[in-house]
Formats: C-alpha cells, sequence, structure tokens
C-alpha cells in the first residue's frame, strides 16, 4: 500500500509527538548531588561565558546603543567624537 506525503507527514509528526509525552512522563526523580567544587566550577563556566559573550558581541552592543541614540533619544554625537564608541579620536600633540 502506498501512503500519501500528507499522511505520512501526519504519521511522522504522531510519532515524534508520541515519543515526546513519553520521554516527558516517564522522568524518574534523581538522586544527585552537586559537591561545593563541582558547583563553583559550573558558576565560574557560567560567568565566563557571559564575559566572553560580552566582548565577543561588543561591535553589535555599540551599533545597537548607536542607534538607539540616533534614533530613539534623537540625539546626535557631540562635536569630536566617534559613533562607534563615543569616546574623541586620537590626535597627535607635536609639542
Amino acid at each position: 500500500m502506498v501512503m500519501s506525503e500528507n499522511r505520512r507527514r501526519a504519521l511522522s509528526r504522531a510519532s515524534a509527538a508520541l515519543a515526546s509525552f513519553l520521554a516527558v512522563v516517564s522522568v524518574q526523580p534523581a538522586v544527585a548531588y552537586v559537591d561545593p567544587g563541582t558547583g563553583s566550577m559550573l558558576v565560574q563556566m557560567m560567568i565566563a561565558g557571559i564575559a566572553g559573550a560580552m566582548f565577543y558581541f561588543r561591535e553589535l552592543r555599540l551599533q545597537f546603543m548607536t542607534w538607539v541614540r540616533r534614533v530613539v533619544l534623537q540625539r546626535t554625537e557631540p562635536a569630536g567624537t566617534t559613533a562607534e564608541t563615543g569616546e574623541k579620536p586620537f590626535q597627535r600633540s607635536d609639542d
């Protein structure tokens, strides 16, 4: 017997839903213990991940803040500053 494509998709979705339901229902309580060393390691990993993401997405954050200043707050950058960082550009002093 040849099944239509729609019937095959419906059967596949029903099987996936049944498998997901059984996986959620059959969960047993875990008898687990996280010692202080492991707990502090997990906290350290989370803090390091957040700090790394802050550095990784720095450029995106600066572009977003520039857009917020320009569009939302309707402000322009002060004269003599760069739009990306808001800092004054480096000028060499010939003293």
